[in-house]
């Protein structure tokens, strides 16, 4: 049986020949340094324990998939790729697989998809070696000028003529599929081909409850780690943990929550460890279950978080900050070019059951740069105004974001205020702008 395919030798051949030049060149002597790095950090007992574990798990799980005639021997090539390309990755990519709500639901889905099936079916049928030997450089020289073109908008021209050029080449391969099923479908009709299709899927959806487990496990160390330095008692500590295990289980967000609230208060009693726990559960409630809040006093908190989703902008949870001050804001989000791209926030701000300040920051990091970054607050400011307002922008306000100067006008029982400050001595003149929409 044919162990590779044609594009996989050609591949294996490109990369042996690039392996060969960087352990043999004089020029290459810092990489094969930096490469000493990366493999000694790798091969750390931390994570060769995690390594391990996953290898034999999936053993196991061959075996049981084999045992049900799902598996065999002619997938080894496969599931090393699988194990290689999927299992070891995600390992290494757990805090954003954490970030992902709907990880496990896409990663069942992705697998099912037409494009997936259509990838499958093209994969089938690869060139002669010489052919696949030329295809490999080029494929992959476009596919890094392309991921280059798309971080800077002034090569959008370029980027547009690269995507034609990929696109064209994926509809020469669907239309050399099309022919080499029609002239050779016996290539395609094996048995093998059809193990070769669910396969790896198969290794997937069974490979999801081990990335549970160590997403679970991960989190559950991070948060008692943080614990030595919020907990000074030993007991509390290991009460705090026993509660937290118990109360939170496998509910991740609501744990790491509760260990930033720790943080923040002063445990010196096991009263003062369950009110955190109170706390948490008293604040899960109102977000389920969010008050309605007085036109004129303000805003319910849990809605005003959520103004801006659609948008992109979704912030974190809305939490006591100071005494009586309550805060939720969102990750910076950079939206322009440079080594320091300018950004934007939404925060939050009230009290425990009224939001009263809706605030809009961009922080512009370099002047020339200014007009961008105002389009971008007035479009935010615009989706702002009509969800916590129900009305769009007035021609003033518009003027003075787009003239950068400070401004403020009443909007009913509101009051809408545009603040620039400028940075002295600043490099490149950078400044930000502040948009508040309140109801002090």
């Amino acid at each position: 049986m044919d162990i590779l395919n044609n594009r996989e030798i050609a591949i294996a051949l490109w990369l042996l020949a690039i392996s060969i030049y960087i352990f043999s060149s004089s020029k290459m002597a810092e990489v094969r340094n930096a490469f000493k790095g990366v493999m000694a950090a790798l091969f750390v007992r931390q994570i060769m324990s995690v390594l391990c574990l996953m290898v034999a798990y999936m053993a196991i799980v061959i075996y049981w998939l084999s045992d049900l005639g799902l598996w065999n021997f002619e997938q080894l090539k496969n599931t090393v790729f699988w194990c290689v390309s999927v299992g070891f990755i995600s390992l290494f990519k757990l805090e954003k697989i954490k970030r992902d709500k709907h990880f496990f639901k896409h990663s069942i889905i992705d697998n099912l998809k037409l494009l997936a099936i259509l990838q499958f079916v093209v994969g089938v049928y690869t060139f002669t070696l010489w052919v696949e030997v030329l295809l490999v450089p080029v494929l992959v020289l476009l596919g890094a000028m392309l991921a280059i073109a798309e971080t800077d908008r002034k090569h959008h021209q370029v980027k547009v003529f690269l995507e034609y050029c990929l696109s064209s080449f994926g509809l020469v391969l669907i239309v050399y599929t099309l022919y080499m099923l029609i002239t050779n479908f016996g290539e395609f009709g094996k048995e093998k081909t059809a193990y070769d299709f669910f396969v790896p899927p198969l290794l997937t959806l069974c490979y999801l409850p081990f990335v549970f487990f160590m997403l679970v496990y991960s989190t559950y160390e991070q948060v008692f780690v943080r614990l030595r330095f919020s907990i000074q008692s030993r007991f509390h500590r290991y009460a705090a943990k026993f509660y937290a295990f118990i109360l939170f289980n496998v509910r991740l967000s609501l744990l790491e929550r509760w260990s930033f609230q720790v943080a923040k208060e002063n445990i010196e009693s096991h009263s003062d460890l369950i009110d955190t726990f109170k706390y948490i559960f008293k604040v899960r409630y109102s977000e389920k279950n969010p008050k309605e809040v007085p036109k004129e006093q303000g805003w319910s908190p849990y809605k005003a978080k959520e103004f801006l989703v659609n948008e992109g902008m979704s912030t974190g949870f809305y939490n006591k900050s100071f005494e009586e001050e309550w805060l939720a804001s969102s990750p910076m989000e950079e939206f322009s070019d440079g080594i320091i791209p300018d950004n934007i926030a939404y925060y939050v701000e009230g009290s425990e059951d009224v939001a009263k300040v809706l605030k809009l920051k961009v922080n512009v990091n370099d002047a020339s740069r200014t007009h961008q970054a105002c389009e971008k607050l007035e479009a935010m400011a615009e989706a702002l105004s009509i969800s916590s307002l129900n009305l769009p922008l007035s021609d003033g306000m518009k003027s003075a974001i787009s003239g950068c100067n400070s401004y403020s006008e009443k909007v009913e029982d509101k009051t809408i205020a545009l603040i620039v400050e400028h940075w002295p001595n600043h490099k490149f003149n950078g400044f930000d702008l502040k948009l508040l929409i309140s109801s002090i």
